[in-house]
């Protein structure tokens, strides 16, 4: 076996692999034999059939396997053994020539390699940062106490409307122009409003003062504010249906309620803070006032977290890779993703992402950056905590959070995301000693906006 590394420029080079009849006959002659001990094969008996039966049955597709296995064991030895480091995975070569399998004697095999790009870090003290520290507006625990009361508020039932608060339901019935039920009109369709978004004032004034069994005839164009979409799922016609409806309908009221919300005490407490945390209105403003301020100092760190991302992409955005290499390996890896005609518009993207990767693994390598056992604990504690808020469950209990953790730790890909996030992290954190951060206070409404102004340019969605 002859193997030669030919380097073709700093970032490409080619791999040659020779392979003759002493490297491989042995195998494929070893696989052939025990292959002919468990050969049923009619007219011979089990395990007596001619050698030359048997090559000629399976002595090409043995061979093809075989070589192919040693070729590639024999291509990863040497990028191992020669610390050969690669982006991606070898490609057969363009250069590669047509194997003639049926007069076999020397192989070759030409591997393209894409090859890692020599760079020094460039980040110093000299990259200034900022962390804001966010001035909260005096008024800020008063709409969190309002919007906790607010959250755990509850529908009452009450006898009769009286503002535009109230919420009505009732069924709508068309009407002909004598006022009577429509034949082969809309009948006794359900529908559910909250006055206020009622915009008409008259037709607004109509339900005001109506209690369950009454009939009040609307104008249902001035009910739905001429939204043709709403009209069309209530009624249940297509959109362009609802323009032939006559205007006047029926709405007989069935129900009548107000939303009152929670009122400060104990119950309150417990639902926002969990039970007996805190027991009177000010240790509950207190201990609000402490989760806005933990609050927005974690949005400052989440906000410093990311300019960094930004600065260790920025400054090697001029490290070079094989692009050309690279392109060729996504298409022919992951075809769904990659074609010949897209690769050029997101080629971009992804050699950002692997830029992003070098770097990453370079701080992890130059600074020993470790990830315990103990970060994946918390990391994956936090995640499973905060997919069970986006699932409606506001204040999670420790039993419940660890209950599903448990569970999300089986799926490989769910640790593969924490592991990501954990080295992340740990490399941000180390990015943080090395620059210069300096502290400026900034208003709230100034922090979201210069966030929303820097999304917007960057086409983000969100900041994470």
């Amino acid at each position: 076996m002859n193997v030669t590394f030919e380097e073709k420029d700093a970032l490409n080079a080619l791999l040659t692999i020779e392979l003759n009849p002493e490297d491989y006959q042995p195998k494929v002659d070893a696989e052939l034999k025990k292959y002919r001990t468990k050969a049923n094969i009619p007219g011979f008996r089990p395990g007596k059939a001619p050698m030359g039966v048997i090559k000629k049955m399976v002595g090409t597709p043995m061979l093809v396997d075989e070589i192919n296995k040693l070729a590639s064991d024999s291509l990863f030895k040497h990028l191992e053994d020669n610390k050969i480091d690669v982006l991606g995975q070898p490609l057969a070569s363009e250069e590669q020539s047509e194997m003639d399998f049926e007069n076999p004697s020397n192989f070759i095999f030409k591997f393209d390699l894409g090859l890692a790009p020599k760079f020094d870090l460039n980040i110093s003290a000299k990259d200034k940062m900022t962390r804001y520290q966010i001035t909260i507006p005096k008024d800020e625990v008063d709409k969190e106490v309002d919007n906790n009361m607010r959250r755990f508020g509850k529908m009452l039932e009450i006898d009769k409307t009286e503002t535009d608060q109230d919420t009505v339901k009732g069924m709508l019935t068309e009407l002909d122009k004598d006022g009577n039920p429509f034949e082969g009109g809309v009948a006794d369709k359900e529908t559910t409003v909250l006055l206020e978004m009622v915009k008409d004032k008259a037709t607004q004034k109509a339900l005001i003062g109506k209690k369950v069994g009454d009939v009040v005839k609307i104008n249902i164009f001035k009910f739905f504010n001429d939204n043709e979409k709403v009209m069309a799922s209530t009624v249940g016609l297509p959109a362009e249906g609802v323009k032939d409806l006559n205007k006047d309908f029926n709405l007989a009221i069935t129900e009548v309620k107000r939303f009152e919300k929670a009122s400060l005490g104990q119950d309150l407490y417990d639902q926002v803070l969990g039970k007996d945390v805190v027991t009177t209105e000010e240790e509950f403003r207190a201990k609000l006032s402490e989760n806005i301020e933990q609050y927005y100092k974690s949005e400052s760190e989440n906000q410093l977290d990311h300019a960094i991302g930004h600065l260790i992409t920025d400054k090697h955005d001029s490290i070079n890779l094989p692009d050309e290499f690279l392109k060729r390996w996504l298409v022919k890896t992951y075809p769904e993703n990659y074609n010949t005609e897209n690769i050029e518009e997101l080629y971009g993207k992804e050699s950002n992402h692997l830029r992003r990767q070098l770097v990453t693994e370079k701080i992890v390598s130059e600074f020993k950056v470790e990830v315990t056992q103990e970060d994946i604990n918390q990391i994956s504690i936090g995640y499973t905590a905060q997919m069970l808020r986006q699932y409606g469950m506001s204040n999670p209990d420790l039993e419940t959070i660890r209950y599903f953790e448990e569970k999300n730790k089986e799926d490989k890909n769910y640790m593969r995301k924490i592991g990501d996030i954990a080295i992340d992290r740990k490399v941000t954190d180390q990015v943080k000693t090395m620059v210069t951060i300096k502290d400026k206070k900034i208003a709230l409404e100034d922090f979201y906006k210069m966030i929303e102004k820097h999304n917007h340019e960057h086409g983000h969605e969100h900041n994470h």
